[in-house]
């Protein structure tokens, strides 16, 4: 399957020192402009992180951060053969880092803000299965479902599956709250949306599949129909609670 120019690894290697720059530029511009400036930290959707805050103004603030968090995975697509039980049962890590800059404002000069920004999303997930893993059902474990037809274990082998999303730069809106209960200690709270694309699936066979045009075009349909499970991924909700210093 072609894979998407924005899942290369060194453009987001790139982009991920870019946005660090970026964030110690401007906490050194904060600091000499004397604007209030605070760290974080967060539990979040898209894993638990930390965050520099710089708020120039009551009205406006800056916040960059990074989040990261690894955890195992377990997938099952849907039955598209019609036989119960030959469903391919899909296991992995989902590896979730991603670094944020984002603009707030508060239009009320209060707590609550609107914020819009981007997600450098670096997550990737890696699944592995084959047809000894099958949880059973009716069928025998030397057949399985791939792309909506039956294929020998023998064939299929071990698949490896990557997924990646097309937007590596996600962007961002959400609405948020700060709450400061004393001078320099302070809760806030974030609720949003992050575009992050169509999934992009590349499955590889350790068996014969990758020999052969019509095994290979099986493999093919379910990249696409694991692509099309996971629609509902393309705007990802993120929520994140957090708690922070102000100097």
């Amino acid at each position: 399957m072609r894979r998407s120019p924005s899942s290369n690894p060194t453009h987001t290697a790139l982009a991920t020192a870019k946005l660090l720059g970026l964030s110690l530029l401007l906490f050194s511009v904060a600091s000499s402009l004397k604007a209030e400036v605070s760290v974080s930290a967060h539990l979040a959707t898209v894993g638990p992180g930390i965050e520099l805050g710089y708020k120039f103004k009551p009205s406006f603030g800056l916040r960059a951060g990074w989040q990261q968090f690894e955890t195992d995975f377990d997938f099952k697509p849907e039955d598209e053969n019609g036989i119960p039980g030959d469903e391919l049962n899909y296991a992995g890590d989902l590896d979730l880092a991603n670094g944020s800059l984002l603009v707030d404002w508060y239009p009320n000069q209060a707590t609550f803000r609107l914020t819009a920004g981007i997600l450098l999303n670096n997550s990737s997930t890696k699944l592995t299965t084959n047809c000894q893993t099958n949880t059973g059902g009716l069928a025998a474990a030397n057949n399985c479902e791939i792309g909506g037809d039956s294929a020998p274990g023998s064939d299929i082998g071990e698949l490896r599956i990557a997924i990646n999303f097309e937007e590596n730069i996600a962007p961002y809106v959400g609405i948020g709250w700060a709450f400061q209960p004393d001078n320099n200690w302070h809760f806030n709270a974030d609720l949003g949306l992050a575009y992050l694309g169509r999934a992009d699936v590349d499955i590889q066979s350790s068996g014969s599949c990758n020999d052969s045009s019509a095994c290979r075009a099986q493999l093919d349909d379910e990249e696409r129909e694991l692509e099309k499970d996971m629609e509902s991924l393309e705007f990802f909700p993120v929520a994140k609670l957090g708690i922070g210093y102000r100097f």
